[in-house]
C-alpha cells in the first residue's frame, strides 16, 4: 500500500508540474489576445500544449477552430499551419500586446491586443466588438 501510495503521489507531482503535457505557453503569451476588424471579434489564445484556439465570431457566421504553434527561439510563437506562418511576438512599447507578422489576416503586421472581444448583434447590425472575459457572440436583440 505504500509503494502504490507513493507512484501515486510521483504521478500527480509529475502532473501537475506539465511533465505529461508538453512544453507551456512561455510568459507574455498567456491568455486571450484580439486584433480589431469591422464587424468581426477575432480572438486566440496560445494553450498548451502548442494549439492556438482561435474564435473568430462574426453576426452572420462564427468560425471556431484551433492550429499548432512552435516557438521560435525565446521570444517568438509562430503558426506554423496558418497561411503565411504569421510569427507573434511581444510589443517592446506595451506591454500585453503582441505583434504577428506577417498578420493573420492580412500581409501587413497585425496588433493584437490583450483580452477576448464578444461581438453584439442586432438585427441588421454588423456587430459591435466589447471587452470581455471569454469571445461569444451576444444577441443584442431587438
Amino acid at each position: 500500500m505504500r509503494r502504490l501510495f507513493t507512484v501515486s503521489a510521483v504521478a500527480c507531482l509529475l502532473a501537475s508540474c506539465g511533465v505529461f503535457n508538453g512544453p507551456g505557453v512561455p510568459d507574455g503569451f498567456t491568455g486571450w489576445f484580439h486584433v480589431d476588424r469591422p464587424g468581426r471579434a477575432s480572438n486566440l489564445q496560445f494553450v498548451s500544449p502548442s494549439a492556438t484556439q482561435l474564435d473568430d465570431l462574426g453576426c452572420d457566421r462564427s468560425l471556431i477552430g484551433s492550429t499548432s504553434w512552435v516557438a521560435d527561439g525565446t521570444t517568438a510563437l509562430v503558426l506554423p499551419e496558418w497561411p503565411g506562418m504569421p510569427r507573434f511576438t511581444k510589443d517592446p512599447g506595451d506591454a500585453g500586446t503582441l505583434i504577428a507578422t506577417p498578420g493573420m489576416y492580412s500581409s501587413a503586421p497585425e496588433q493584437w491586443l490583450p483580452g477576448a472581444t464578444c461581438l453584439v448583434c442586432t438585427a441588421g447590425d454588423a456587430g459591435v466588438a466589447v471587452a470581455c472575459n471569454g469571445p461569444a457572440v451576444i444577441d443584442g436583440g431587438t
